[in-house]
């Protein structure tokens, strides 16, 4: 397989990028392969996708079709079809280790970079969604009240605003994870879920994915399948909201309560509970040697908003950002 002659990381972009092509049964262009790969959770801009084309069309496995975009050739497809099935599988928990490794945020100084999920949110909505935000970390579903705003044609890592529109830039509950792991501390994600809120209080899953082996963030799976009542439970006190579960060994529990004490301290909120070693929490399992760390999910107030109405995208996951950049929202 000639894709295989391209190291890993390569070949797993050109794969991704044969499947769009062969999904769409049209010609498509770079920016549509963009914004396609990156609702699957692959952040590839569009003139990486330049890039990336330029060396299928050099295998033969795609062809321009005047300027509507590449079609996939009949050596493509065989390509395609060759493919491991597994491709993708754990891919995920990659993204995730990397952007742990890559931020830096130190909950002391209040200084670094934290992991952040960004949304396009159309202008008119903007109050509503602002609004919403604040009232989402007030009630404990969110991880942090500042953000970074942006207006229409700015940009920042591959995010650039459109018109009539503005850019919102959140803190992602990834970021709990990178403080752990920057001092010392073994951790991995291993579930998210909907966690059922009843009279303001966590009471259990009702539905959880592994990260491990996923293909796709399971929280933007659990945000395209709309079954979230965020909303409900800000403002109602009962509802479905996200949230997910990580894992750190037993002896280092003392160490990571520290840490989260001084993340509460610089502002950080979310945390839902810490678990004795090996308890579930709400439902959901962890393994012998354990204990379990479970945060709501930093996307709940613009899912939230969404749900209300809003005209607005989400990409969890997706930048790191200067969190001296960002700004407390004003409250309700």
């Amino acid at each position: 397989m000639k894709l295989l002659t391209k190291n890993h990381m390569s070949q797993r972009r050109l794969i991704e990028i044969l499947r769009v092509i062969e999904g769409a049964g049209i010609p498509v262009g770079a920016r549509a392969i963009s914004d396609i790969l990156c609702s699957r959770g692959y952040d590839l801009g569009e003139r990486a996708v330049r890039y990336n084309l330029k060396i299928l069309d050099e295998l033969g496995f795609t062809r321009k079709k005047g300027y509507s975009g590449r079609v996939i050739t009949s050596l493509g497809s065989r390509e395609l079809s060759d493919a491991l099935i597994d491709d993708r599988i754990g891919f995920v928990n990659t993204r995730i280790e990397e952007y742990m490794y890559k931020s830096n945020f130190d909950p002391c100084s209040g200084q670094g970079q934290v992991i952040a999920n960004t949304s396009i949110v159309d202008k008119a909505d903007a109050e509503e969604v602002l609004d919403m935000l604040g009232r989402a970390f007030d009630q404990g579903y969110t991880i942090s009240r500042r953000a970074l705003i942006l207006d229409e044609g700015d940009a920042i890592s591959t995010l650039k605003v459109p018109a009539g529109s503005l850019g919102l830039v959140t803190v992602c509950s990834i970021t709990m994870d990178g403080i752990l792991m920057k001092k010392g501390i073994a951790v991995l994600t291993s579930f998210a879920g909907l966690a059922k809120i009843k009279e303001k209080q966590p009471i259990e899953f009702t539905d959880l994915i592994a990260y491990a082996g996923s293909s796709l963030d399971p929280v933007k799976v659990f945000m395209g399948r709309k079954v979230t009542s965020v909303a409900n439970a800000i403002r109602l006190g009962s509802g479905r909201v996200l949230a997910n579960v990580r894992e750190i060994p037993v002896a280092a529990a003392g160490h990571a309560l520290e840490l989260l004490e001084a993340s509460r301290s610089a502002g950080f909120g979310g945390l839902i509970k810490v678990g004795g070693p090996a308890e579930p929490i709400l439902g959901c399992p962890v393994a012998a040697g354990k204990i379990g760390i479970a945060f709501y999910a930093g996307v709940n107030g613009t899912v939230a908003a969404e749900e209300m109405g809003a005209r607005m995208k989400t990409l969890p996951i997706s930048m790191l950002v200067d969190y001296s950049r960002m700004t407390d929202l004003d409250r309700p």
